[in-house]
């Protein structure tokens, strides 16, 4: 047996349940008949066989919570077996025993139809339907009941396990559906998580490059009398930061109010808070920001003023998470950021849109303070499975809609043939039935109106009370009052259940006033009301189980994504970070050890530690403009003493030929430079390629200053992407 995912296994334990249900309600009938001296009574031995029967289809239901799959689909594939030993021994049981009609229990399959499902599914549920069929036509000849009560109880008897086998089989369907779909979207969500992990490790690494690192080294490039043991400090704390990046995930992480209360607190800000704020986010959400919200805070505590009072609030709901942190300090022209300004643009902005679903914004006014907005969407979980489950039985619905008109014709025609002066009221019963059926199947929507169903309701408990008024009290001739229970089954799964079971409570009550003007034996009573009291509240149960059952498969799986997510999330950004911290320690931390233990800094490592500036700062901004020549001719300029930075603005890239030339063309100009260079890749969507302002001289760069080549590449590139 192959293993089930939640779905399923959910699925088979409601079968069971619904199994235990309909053999109750059959053993109930059974022992009233064999109380009121209806039923002769059997061998002990067949007696025990029918019994085990039973008991091993009401005992899972006892313990289904806690059986594995497996066992509950053993337990299953036992039960049916014992009901078509029962089905097969009865010739042998009866022989001699002056059986004078087959008992009705022995086709009625429902229960062992359900726990089919259960063991294997629709091929066995179709078998053993065909069995409980094939029992009534063999053993009625032969012992007696081929009359119209037991053709009309074998027909219904094949109806209400065909609807089990076809709702039974969807619902099924259904639930492997949901397993799939949440075992593809755990793969997707473990490969997306781990593509975040390793972006949001990058952009760990690169904020800790920004804010301590390139810090410390433009500081140490300074010719500013800066004291030296401050200097030091700043690169013992930067050198420690290296070393502490790896292991950062290694901490428990705090919840996110309580790590934006802690960032608050610490650079003297209020704290707000509404909505759901105690739950957990993933790390790939909280982290970026928390980390914006320190660079917003720092930001606000350099800049806003001494006097300015700074709030940070967070509200968490359903849709989204939103963070802002504000001041009334002395604001500024938000348009006149400089492109330059990594603060801002890399370590807030840019870090909330690596995010997925989210966003940063920047809102200021000179003299009216400075508000930060993060936003993030909140994916929604699950969604309406239960209306996805719906559909899938409607199909099947059709199937069952050509057998019930075929059941109900040979039960009409059969009640007919014994009482032929009925013909008119049967037929008036049997269109009105008919026509109900049809009614509701082409209802336009998946959940009719209510208009349509009052209807469709009425029509049959109409049928019912007029059927009950004019013809004998048996329950071949009331074949109605099963074949409207029957349509109250499907408008209780066209979501409509509140109304099918106040008109099965109607029908109900109409035969068993009907019964007592009769003086029917109870038992008669019983066996009529038992069917369609009980596959009604069957349907409507199901429905109402259904529903909770896929949310909370849903609820299931969207804990182990989330799982999944978490554990992709956090090995990517581990590995990323191993590997960026054996870079930094490689090329960096040396320069900061120097920084810290070593002498005040000469001219010619103020030159080196401008050098290293620059170079780190290209690897966070200069994206595709880091390649030879340009690289070197930075490197010789920075040398000489010349400020270079490199900037790619270019959106979503361009074609390496047109980089190629671009940084040929730039590299030549940073090396004519004395005091500052500033080479920027412009958008695809602008007409010149690049710029660049070197000292006090400004220069272009287009197709038409671009070989031939480069143009023709490049042309094509921009044209196709």
């Amino acid at each position: 047996m192959a293993e089930a995912g939640p779905g399923e296994r959910s699925a088979r334990r409601i079968f069971v349940i619904a199994a235990a249900v309909l053999i109750g309600a059959i053993v109930a009938v059974n022992l009233t008949f064999i109380a009121g001296g209806g039923q002769r009574p059997f061998p002990l031995w067949y007696s025990l066989l029918a019994g085990a029967a039973a008991v091993l289809t009401l005992l899972p239901a006892v313990v289904v919570r806690w059986l594995p799959d497996r066992a509950v689909r053993v337990c299953g594939l036992v039960a049916v077996l014992l009901y078509l030993s029962v089905l097969l021994a009865f010739p042998v049981a009866a022989s001699g025993h002056g059986v004078g009609r087959i008992p009705w229990i022995l086709t009625a399959s429902s229960a062992a139809v359900v726990m089919a499902l259960v063991a294997q599914g629709r091929t066995l549920a179709w078998v053993t339907v065909a069995a409980g069929a094939a029992a009534g036509i063999v053993y009625r000849p032969l012992f007696g009941g081929f009359d119209m009560d037991g053709v009309v109880n074998d027909l219904h008897a094949l109806l209400t396990g065909a609807v089990i086998c076809v709702v039974g089989d969807r619902i099924l369907s259904v639930a492997r559906g949901l397993d799939r779909a949440a075992t593809e979207t755990a793969a997707a969500a473990a490969r997306a998580s781990a593509e975040r992990g390793r972006l949001a490790a990058r952009a760990r690494a690169s904020a800790l490059v920004h804010d301590e690192i390139l810090a410390t080294l433009n500081v140490a490039a300074t010719d500013l009398p800066i004291p030296h043991d401050r200097v030091a400090e700043q690169a013992r704390r930067a050198a420690a930061g290296v070393t502490r990046l790896v292991d950062a995930d290694a901490d428990e992480r705090p919840t996110l109010r309580a790590a934006l209360w802690a960032e608050a607190a610490q650079h003297g800000a209020a704290f707000r808070e509404a909505g759901r704020t105690g739950s957990e986010m993933p790390a790939e959400v909280q982290e970026p920001i928390v980390a914006a919200v320190r660079q917003a805070l720092g930001n606000s505590v350099r800049h806003a003023g001494p006097d300015a009072a700074r709030t940070v609030a967070l509200v968490v709901s359903d849709s989204e998470i939103h963070v802002e942190v504000g001041d009334d300090g002395v604001g500024f022209d938000v348009s006149a950021i400089p492109h330059d300004r990594l603060g801002i643009r890399q370590s807030i902005v840019a870090r909330m849109a690596r995010v997925p679903g989210g966003s940063g914004e920047i809102f200021s006014t000179p003299g009216r303070g400075t508000r930060v907005r993060l936003v993030v969407q909140r994916p929604a979980v699950g969604g309406d499975l239960r209306a996805d489950g719906q559909r899938a039985l409607r199909a099947g619905l059709g199937v069952i809609a050509v057998m019930f008109v075929i059941v109900q014709v040979f039960s009409a025609v059969a009640a007919v043939a014994a009482a032929p002066s009925s013909v008119f009221v049967q037929a008036v019963i049997l269109a009105a039935v008919v026509w109900a059926a049809e009614t509701l199947r082409r209802s336009p929507t998946l959940v009719p109106s209510r208009g349509r169903v009052a209807v469709v309701v009425a029509t049959v408990v109409g049928a019912v009370a007029v059927g009950l008024a004019f013809v004998p009290f048996t329950y071949g001739a009331t074949w109605f009052a099963t074949a409207a229970a029957f349509v109250l089954v499907a408008v209780a799964l066209r979501r409509r259940p509140r109304i099918a079971l106040l008109g099965a409570a109607v029908v109900v009550t109409a035969i068993v006033v009907a019964g007592f003007v009769a003086q029917a034996p109870s038992g008669q009573v019983l066996q009529m009301t038992v069917r369609p009291i009980a596959i009604v509240i069957l349907a409507a149960a199901l429905l109402g189980v259904l529903g909770r059952m896929q949310a909370d498969i849903a609820a299931l799986h969207a804990e182990a994504v989330a799982s999944i997510e978490a554990e992709s999330w956090s090995r990517a950004a581990r590995d990323e970070l191993a590997d960026r911290v054996a870079d930094l320690a490689r090329t960096v931390v040396p320069v900061l050890q120097r920084l810290a233990d070593g002498p005040p800094p000469t001219a010619a490592d103020r030159r080196r530690f401008a050098a290293q500036e620059g170079e780190l700062r290209d690897s966070l901004r200069a994206g595709l403009l880091v390649r030879e020549p340009l690289t070197a001719a930075a490197a010789q300029a920075r040398a000489r003493g010349v400020d270079v930075v490199l900037l790619d603005d270019s959106d979503v890239g361009a074609a390496d030929a047109i980089v190629d030339a671009v940084a040929v063309w730039m590299a030549a100009r940073v090396g004519e430079a004395r005091f500052r260079a500033v080479g920027r890749m412009l958008p695809r969507s602008r007409e010149t390629w690049a710029t660049v302002a070197i000292d006090e001289r400004f220069a272009e760069f287009g197709p038409a200053d671009a070989p031939a080549a480069s143009v023709h590449d490049g042309v094509m590139s921009f044209q196709g992407e």
